[in-house]
């Protein structure tokens, strides 16, 4: 590739930016999406549905390099913002963006190769300190997914509650009525009980 083309792919050309949040990861070294299903394991009458089986939030471990300065921006908006004196820390930007997001536990997006994952929480963050690192800041983040849902709560009128003390109760699987007290259907004497024995 000639230095002419070279060039005109640097300024024209605007690499892919995955982004943390609002945090832009120059070099993604290391990701790792784990997607499960959890699958019960009691015995399943009548055939398999899909009550038997649910999704497990999904994590998502990034490891990222980022750079003193952009990837992104061409070398000329590099070279342009040196001169004018503005020299950036674009490095403790991005440590303390990090530590804003572990601190305030606030959901972010992730934007990945090929697919953005919304409501994920920070759970380990970790710095490894290597030789080579040079002026770049090396991470290395895990997230989980968090499930949001809304619940809605309904007012009853009491008045629309029934209160039928005459209807049907269940005892031990079976129906019945009102309760009633036991009362025998005839009763004889002692004289006719020994007379219907001859």
């Amino acid at each position: 590739m000639s230095f002419f083309s070279e060039a005109a792919s640097i300024i024209f050309k605007q690499p892919f930016t995955q982004k943390l949040g609002k945090l832009e990861v120059d070099i993604v070294s290391s990701r790792n999406i784990t997607e499960k299903v959890s699958i019960s394991n009691n015995p399943i009458e009548g055939g398999f549905n899909t009550d038997n089986a649910k999704d497990e939030p999904t994590e998502i471990s990034v490891s990222g390099i980022i750079s003193k300065f952009s990837l992104k921006n061409s070398k000329i908006t590099q070279v342009t913002t040196l001169l004018s004196g503005s020299i950036p820390n674009r490095l403790k930007d991005a440590h303390d963006e990090l530590y804003r997001i572990k601190n305030e536990k606030e959901p972010i997006t992730l934007v990945m190769k090929y697919k953005s994952y919304s409501n994920m929480l920070l759970s380990s963050l970790n710095f490894p300190d290597e030789a080579n690192s040079g002026e770049t800041l090396r991470f290395t983040a895990v997230f989980k997914e968090i499930r949001i849902v809304e619940s809605q709560l309904v007012s009853l009128d009491n008045s629309r509650i029934k209160t039928d003390s005459a209807k049907k109760k269940s005892s031990f699987g079976r129906q019945t009525g009102t309760e009633k007290a036991f009362e025998p259907k005839s009763t004889i004497s002692l004289g006719q009980f020994v007379k219907s024995l001859f």
